[in-house]
């Protein structure tokens, strides 16, 4: 497919596009200002799974959120992992969007039996046919148009469930995570150096979370692959191509619209160190990922 394709492409989803991205700034804007009793409906759960695979208790103190007082450990708004869910719905919208339609035409083909590549109607279509009224701006019909955006907004609807659930698995791990490793750390000598417990803390959660990302993305894309096996196999997509939806995503929301706000104006520095080692933590994640796809690959090639 050429440039031009690639727009017209891409032009048949912008309602879709506009809308997720209407919805990402609207989910960081109200979570920029959600105090903890609007954030139960993460925190709960998320506390009830960490007690689920640690054995920790933890109990609600109101403002602040779930505290294990012998362990001196809070699970506060700032953990609740809501903007990991905004990253993880951005991903699956932006990246999938268009792929449901398709899944979507190669189930039900007929459907879409005697249109042109870009929904325009046979060339032999009867009178009545010719009557049908059509989208303004578009030379389809209103019920294709419906039937392009439908399956969009109804995965939009199935990316929000599906983020929230991940969130909850994968913050529940990375707060596992938090609560042992600075012990294990702290044996080993490491912790209390350069190694500070805050930026423990932040490499923590920017692993766990990046990692969870590459392989949500991964395995979502499988399953659309899996979906349209029948089509035949698709090239397989170079390693870098597997990574780059994740990493737009996580950089963005986690730098780039803090960065636009001019938070490094009001950090003293600490923007910087911590876009830093993000960058460091992702960097590593991304060569040990690109490491594996690769030994995986030559494995396959050998079989």
């Amino acid at each position: 497919m050429d440039m031009r394709g690639k727009l017209r492409f891409h032009r048949q989803y912008i309602f879709i596009y506009l809308m997720g991205f209407s919805l990402i700034l609207g989910m960081k804007y109200l979570y920029s200002r959600a105090d903890c009793e609007s954030l139960l409906w993460i925190l709960g759960p998320t506390a009830r799974w960490v007690e689920v695979l640690s054995g920790i208790p933890f109990v609600y103190e109101p403002g602040f959120g779930y505290a294990n007082h012998g362990l001196r450990f809070l699970i506060a708004p700032s953990c609740s992992g809501v903007q990991f869910m905004i990253i993880t719905a951005a991903m699956l919208i932006f990246s999938f969007s268009h792929r449901v339609t398709d899944c979507r035409n190669a189930k039900f083909p007929d459907e879409s039996a005697g249109a042109g590549p870009f929904g325009q109607g046979a060339s032999t279509c009867s009178g009545r046919q010719k009557s049908i009224k059509r989208a303004p701006g578009t030379g389809r019909p209103y019920s294709q148009a419906i039937r392009r955006t439908g399956p969009g907004l109804g995965w939009m609807a199935a990316s929000l469930l599906l983020s929230y659930l991940f969130t909850i698995f994968v913050n529940g791990l990375r707060i596992v995570a938090a609560i042992y490793l600075p012990y294990f750390f702290k044996r080993m000598g490491i912790l209390g150096g350069p190694l500070t417990f805050d930026m423990l803390h932040t490499m923590i959660g920017v692993v766990v979370y990046f990692a969870a990302l590459l392989t949500i993305y991964r395995l979502t894309g499988f399953l659309f692959d899996r979906f349209r096996s029948a089509d035949g196999d698709r090239p397989a997509a170079p390693i870098l191509g597997k990574c780059l939806a994740p990493l737009f995503w996580y950089f963005f929301i986690v730098l780039g619209i803090p960065f636009l706000n001019r938070a490094y104006r009001r950090s003293n520095g600490q923007f910087a160190e911590f876009a830093l080692l993000v960058t460091l933590c992702c960097g590593a994640v991304l060569l040990l990922y690109g490491l594996a796809l690769l030994i995986r690959r030559k494995l396959r090639g050998r079989g």
